[in-house]
């Protein structure tokens, strides 16, 4: 093996394991915190009259929006969940330097809504924001995962992964076709509306543009 292959399959190694982490950061978030999730996913369908159907496809993403993005009180520093899981013993106590610079990464992660620009593969693609009109290469690391079709629309939170590429927390919400033009006008809509950052967007928004699509799919 030569050298230049050494070092992609260490990369790949790191990034096997990064991935591998979110698991434990979903246990980490439920054995701490999961009647206040259970909270904020109860408002999140009532007060954005969520049906029920459709509260079961949404929900994992306004989870990981709450895990990732959403910050406590006062009472916890102002900090995400996924922060202070950073921050735990339970991390802390098994957690590799490279392997942590890498996941430390993903506090900067926010959600957005893509256009598929290509499908190399059959995890990876090429998806284009349709916001902030960048251009990311996705590789998929979940085991759950249903290769969308190229005209849908996706939506989820994708993380740097180490070497310029970009993977989902979760698989993607497809939005087919049909409601495309739809969703993306709507939600791009209220993006012009709003007075802020396309980072604060995000991380203060996106319970409501999932609104918007439960909306459009009704």
């Amino acid at each position: 093996m030569t050298v230049d292959h050494k070092i992609v399959s260490i990369q790949e190694k790191i990034k096997d394991l990064a991935f591998d982490e979110i698991g434990e950061i979903f246990n980490f978030s439920s054995d701490y915190y999961g009647e206040y999730l259970l909270g904020l996913v109860g408002d999140f369908i009532e007060t954005e009259q969520i049906p029920e159907e459709i509260a079961s496809v949404l929900v994992p993403h306004f989870i990981s929006w709450a895990v990732f993005s959403h910050r406590f009180s006062v009472s916890h520093e102002n900090k995400t969940i996924f922060e202070l899981y950073l921050e735990s013993p339970r991390y802390k106590s098994r957690m590799k330097p490279k392997l942590h610079t890498l996941i430390s990464e993903w506090k900067n992660a926010v959600p957005g809504v893509y256009y598929i620009d290509e499908i190399l593969g059959e995890r990876v693609l090429v998806v284009n924001d349709v916001i902030r009109m960048k251009l990311r290469l996705v590789g998929v690391y979940n085991e759950m995962y249903h290769q969308p079709e190229e005209s849908d629309l996706l939506l989820g939170y994708l993380l740097p992964a180490g070497d310029g590429t970009y993977s989902p927390i979760i698989d993607f919400f497809h939005i087919p076709a049909l409601y495309k033009k739809q969703a993306a006008f709507q939600m791009i809509d209220f993006y012009n509306k709003a007075v802020t950052t396309d980072h604060e967007f995000f991380i203060r928004h996106y319970p409501k543009l999932l609104s918007i699509i439960s909306d459009v799919l009704k």
